[in-house]
């Protein structure tokens, strides 16, 4: 995996079609995983949410819309930047707070700040995942839930090879034109490759510390939500 750095470069360089990249390259239906993940979140009016490597915004949109208060927080800032004018489109900028940049592995809040933490295709972006799991834990509440939508490995055999074919092959064609950047689309097929499965996360996030750790899998396995409970 490329530094920290690196990969804060590289989100950098396609910040400006990251989104359209995102819906054309999953066909929209990346607007169902945000809302299935803002549902198992537990995201309500009343709830304060961390939203870590929230990108251009779309997860912090999907939680805000169920009333909780949010801040949306990135490590590369040329992402975090866009997301202000969208939640002002979608009239809910008065739930949402684009936070300073921040890294998962040094979080800039204060212990038992939030009620709950969601990080969405961010977490095999991350040099040392038991830190930020770590961090997770010192700023939830006691009870506070981490939500992680990531993607994973399809469960359907002839599924998969597809799935495979299509990462390794045609999104890095596709993203290379578009976005100008060969390296970048690259690098996030094979590190969609190289990251756990979802028993493996799941292991990962009981080793932290979490409780209540399971798993569901979205559009047979191409992403899957992960959550776990502070004690």
């Amino acid at each position: 995996m490329p530094e920290g750095k690196q990969v804060q470069a590289m989100f950098a360089g396609i910040a400006g079609k990251y989104d359209l990249l995102n819906h054309l390259l999953s066909g929209g239906i990346d607007f169902y995983w945000w809302l299935r993940m803002a549902r198992a979140s537990g995201a309500a009016q009343g709830r304060r949410m961390l939203d870590v490597a929230a990108g251009t915004g779309d997860s912090s949109i999907a939680l805000a819309k169920r009333g909780a208060e949010v801040v949306s927080t990135d490590f590369t800032h040329a992402m975090l930047r866009l997301g202000p004018s969208k939640f002002r489109q979608k009239k809910l900028e008065s739930l949402i707070w684009a936070s300073s940049d921040a890294d998962a592995q040094a979080l800039p809040f204060k212990n038992a700040s939030f009620d709950g933490i969601t990080i969405c295709y961010g977490i095999r972006n991350v040099e040392a995942r038991p830190r930020a799991y770590a961090e997770f834990l010192r700023v939830m509440k006691p009870g506070g839930q981490v939500t992680i939508l990531e993607f994973s490995t399809p469960v359907v055999p002839g599924f998969r090879g597809l799935y495979t074919w299509y990462s390794l092959k045609v999104l890095p064609r596709i993203g290379a034109l578009i976005s100008g950047d060969k390296s970048a689309y690259s690098y996030l097929p094979e590190s969609i490759r190289t990251f756990p499965d979802q028993k493996r996360l799941a292991e990962e996030l009981e080793a932290a510390g979490f409780k209540e750790v399971h798993w569901t899998n979205l559009t047979g396995g191409i992403v899957a939500l992960h959550v776990g409970r502070k004690p």
